[in-house]
């Protein structure tokens, strides 16, 4: 048998190349964060350590009470301590001049 290896390396990085088109990428994989006031459940989730129900509770809250001022407004959120929010943190920012729209 004689394999050729050339073919099947231009192959595998054009496969590769091709998923990192499908694949969401987040903001703090972009080089730039996010802003939390227009973060999707799907953002959310993507961070480390946010799960559904968290992610759910940081919509619900934001529903409810209106835009995000600061990152620090997350402690206020059902199931956001410290270790999540610094997860967050490294993820998202809060867009001053959004903030007070609902």
């Amino acid at each position: 048998m004689n394999f050729k290896f050339k073919p099947l390396s231009q192959l595998m990085l054009a496969l590769c190349l091709s998923l990192g088109l499908f694949l969401p990428m987040t903001g703090a994989l972009a080089g730039t964060k996010a802003d939390l006031n227009t973060a999707t459940i799907e953002q959310l989730e993507a961070v480390k350590g946010i799960g559904h129900d968290t992610a759910q509770n940081i919509l619900d809250y934001k529903k409810a009470n209106g835009n995000f001022a600061t990152m620090n407004d997350l402690e206020t959120v059902n199931g956001v301590g410290t270790v999540r929010l610094k997860a967050l943190n490294e993820a998202f920012m809060v867009e001053a001049s959004k903030k007070n729209q609902k």
